[in-house]
């Protein structure tokens, strides 16, 4: 993992899993909808005081975007590495 002006960013070889971590309100839709359960919650919060999802089990991603799809701050990305 790493994290360049407030983007946490991780990849499996595939794809990269990236989160703006300061755009992130915590509704969750982005850990729920994920089929392969890659999104966790992060332990730390933001500078609004949310606490943004972190892809913890990034070997578990297949790129189907569902979670950059549902995310209503667009906070949340993936690009094909």
């Amino acid at each position: 993992m790493f994290s360049v002006g407030g983007v946490v960013s991780r990849s499996n070889n595939k794809f990269r899993v990236n989160v703006i971590v300061d755009r992130c309100k915590e509704c969750g839709l982005c850990i729920f909808i994920c089929p392969t359960k890659v999104l966790v919650r992060s332990g730390v919060m933001n500078r609004y005081g949310y606490y943004p999802p972190d892809p913890v089990f990034i070997d578990k991603c297949v790129g189907c975007k569902l979670c950059e799809y549902v995310c209503p701050d667009f906070a949340i990305f993936i690009e094909k590495v």
